[in-house]
């Protein structure tokens, strides 16, 4: 039998999307039994746990469009409840905006430390904190910053008559952030830097932030202004957000989702199919079990060093030398069912601190569903990587979940454990480190003269959410026809 004339290798959220995009066009392979890559879900003694935790986020009409499709009736849309656990007490997400309830000292600094990133020097105010041997971030008293706002107000014309303080000038020759630590002193100061940003973000890169270009936080994080932040230090206000309502199936989990395209897909797919060799000469895939599949143009959504040891010598030194110096976190998911109800409002719950995982997922709450009666699921994300190994593994990191949970509040001495297991994730979090993009560029420069498109959070090696991933899929089902068209195949 002739194989249609594009293959798509991974059957993710941007594989089944290319696929559905590509109609009868492709042909789609996966190397598990299920499709869905990331978004699997799990069943396990009643409770049902995605493989690692994925919830709908858009506000893309064709991508509301396609939530729609997939999934009909059986979606239920909420606000996000995400928080951060930090000073032994429980503050909204995002830090920055949600200071009230800290301990009035941390409010105070983080405060101080903002107005200094605005309108002072922020580099300065790193090398300040560095320079403690705590790491704790000085920063002016609140005399020092209340004169220098009314002489700027005055020497703007908006003297304290009126009580309008103009904004003071960042000050000249400061060099923009080269990289996440500068730009996280650059946006929110010293206080906040110290206090979540950077004890969190070392956690789950597990390298110096130094090492990491700024641009990882683009379109990303929260930048509220200082009013924002004044009123989340006064009360409790729920910020809004890019992501403050998300959607989830209220059956099946994640998986619902990515099983809502089988219907609509009019090419074949083949499952326990992996790919062990990738030969750009011949336009042939070899499978595991020793099977070939030709193509005309390929589609990859694997993760790029994969793509790249599958082609072996067919890449040359350079593309091979790229490849190797990609880099990214692993995660390891704890999912553990506790038989009591309803254990927490909330959904989301960062851990800057000392606990092993840096957040917690409350799968419980994305659907009732997910639990079984009296019995409530969370799953507690651990990352790791080469530069920062598991401490624990198996039975004893999920000891050390449990006894984290209770120590933090989630669970009392007396809960029961209905299910605990484990998940591994090999890549999860893309590393943009400063060589990163033109790595990247390397390696989709050749492929693309080898017909292969890249697609997705690993085949582009940036980050993608869920909704991104659907465009990316469709992105790479418009690439992979216009090759065939190129190529003078007739596209369905």
């Amino acid at each position: 039998m002739s194989s249609p004339p594009i293959l798509i290798v991974g059957a993710g959220p941007t594989g089944l999307s290319a696929a559905y995009h590509l109609g009868a066009d492709a042909l789609l392979v996966e190397r598990e039994r299920t499709v869905g890559g990331q978004c699997r879900s799990m069943a396990v003694k009643g409770f049902i746990f995605d493989q690692a935790p994925h919830v709908m986020t858009s506000n893309d009409p064709y991508v509301l469009g396609l939530y729609d499709l997939l999934l009909g009736d059986n979606v239920q849309w909420q606000d996000r409840e995400a928080w951060v656990y930090s000073k032994s007490v429980y503050t909204r997400y995002p830090f920055q905006a949600s200071l009230y309830g800290l301990p009035p000292e941390v409010v105070k600094e983080c405060l101080l430390g903002a107005i200094e990133a605005r309108y002072g020097d922020w580099r300065s105010a790193q090398e300040r904190a560095r320079a403690t041997s705590s790491g704790e971030a000085v920063v002016p008293s609140l005399t020092d910053w209340v004169s220098k706002l009314a002489q700027a107000g005055a020497s703007n014309g908006n003297g304290s008559a009126n009580g309008n303080a103009a904004p003071l000038a960042k000050t000249p020759g400061v060099e923009p952030p080269h990289n996440l630590e500068e730009i996280i002193y650059q946006l929110w100061g010293p206080g906040i830097a110290r206090h979540f940003s950077i004890p969190y973000n070392r956690k789950l890169w597990g390298i110096p932030l130094e090492e990491i270009d700024p641009s990882i936080l683009a379109g990303r994080v929260p930048q509220p202004d200082l009013s924002d932040m004044l009123e989340g230090a006064l009360s409790d206000t729920h910020q809004s957000g890019p992501s403050s309502r998300f959607g989830y199936p209220q059956h099946g989990g994640s998986q619902a989702l990515m099983n809502g395209f089988l219907p609509h897909l009019r090419g074949p797919i083949r499952l326990n199919a992996d790919v062990t060799r990738v030969s750009v000469r011949d336009h042939t895939v070899t499978f595991a079990d020793g099977s070939t599949a030709t193509y005309d143009t390929l589609i990859s959504t694997i993760p790029l060093p994969e793509l790249v040891r599958r082609l072996s010598d067919d890449a040359p030194l350079e593309v091979r030398n790229a490849a190797a110096g990609l880099h990214h976190v692993s995660l390891r998911c704890v999912h553990l069912g506790f038989g009591r109800p309803k254990l927490t409002y909330k959904h989301w719950i960062y851990y800057p601190e000392d606990t092993v995982f840096h957040r917690i997922f409350v799968q419980g709450n994305a659907s009732a569903d997910c639990n079984p009666p009296g019995g409530f699921g969370i799953t507690c994300e651990v990352s790791y990587s080469d530069r920062k190994p598991l401490m624990f593994d198996g039975a004893s990191l999920i000891a050390r979940c449990i006894n984290d949970c209770r120590r933090v509040g989630i669970i009392g001495d007396l809960v029961p454990v209905w299910a605990a297991f484990t998940t591994d994730q090999p890549y999860a979090y893309v590393i943009h480190d400063h060589e990163h993009a033109e790595r990247v560029r390397v390696i989709r420069d050749w492929m693309a003269a080898h017909d292969i498109v890249l697609a997705g959070r690993y085949g582009e090696w940036s980050h993608h959410d869920a909704a991104q991933a659907f465009l990316a899929g469709r992105a790479a089902a418009d690439r992979a026809h216009a090759t065939l068209a190129s190529h003078d195949y007739r596209v369905a």
